[in-house]
């Protein structure tokens, strides 16, 4: 983005790539896939202390890690594990889930799987996975309905073509960057700043820590 700073312009693009908290992968991982359904036809480079976490557990070319936590929520509250917002890795897909973890009491995984035989790449630091918290019944009696907007809401159709006019003159511009688009900062009608409070890490990967489950801290948390 940095590169295309006019993609910070687009709001609901900046919120999906901060919605909710990222997984990270703890180490360098380098998987090569032979085609086969085969746990074996994976094979995953990684070091020692990690095999453990990161390996092939289900075969078809899907690469498992298995981060060392209990999540809990709020009670009606899952959590929607998802790939990375807006990012991509070429050949290979995260899978996604919606997990209760509300009431569940064991752990999940990530996994990516790889398209086509070949070999991929997981850098240390990098996002493994997005966990949005979602409404154990966001869909309970819901209902989808189409029809003219002008028919039901006149006024937000008003509002609609208004909206596109406004748009259409600004792409013709020549540069319609605004350095202030960038931080979102002082933009009128833009995004509120809050704070998000800051999460601890005592790197729980780590394999000295994984044969004490509150990871040397007395408490699990």
């Amino acid at each position: 983005m940095d590169e295309l700073p006019h993609a910070y312009k687009c709001l609901p693009l900046l919120m999906a790539n901060q919605w909710g908290w990222q997984i990270l992968c703890p180490t360098d991982v380098a998987v090569t896939w032979d085609g086969s359904p085969a746990q074996s036809g994976l094979r995953i480079e990684v070091a020692p202390q990690f095999e453990p976490a990161i390996k092939s557990q289900f075969g078809s070319g899907i690469v498992t890690f298995s981060p060392p936590w209990l999540f809990r929520t709020s009670p009606g509250w899952n959590l929607y594990l998802k790939g990375p917002s807006n990012r991509w890795k070429p050949n290979c897909v995260p899978l996604e889930g919606v997990i209760e973890t509300w009431w569940l009491n064991y752990t999940f995984t990530l996994n990516w799987k790889l398209v086509e035989p070949g070999s991929v790449f997981f850098a240390r630091g990098e996002s493994l996975g997005q966990l949005v918290p979602v409404p154990h019944a966001t869909f309970q009696d819901a209902t989808a309905l189409e029809a003219p907007i002008g028919l039901l809401e006149p006024a937000a159709a008003q509002e609609l073509l208004q909206w596109l006019e406004r748009r259409r003159l600004l792409a013709g511009q020549k540069d319609n960057v605004h350095h202030l688009y960038r931080k979102a900062e002082g933009v009128e009608e833009h995004l509120q700043r809050v704070d998000v409070p800051p999460v601890r890490s005592i790197e729980p990967w780590d394999h000295d820590r994984r044969h004490d489950p509150t990871g040397g801290q007395g408490s699990a948390g």
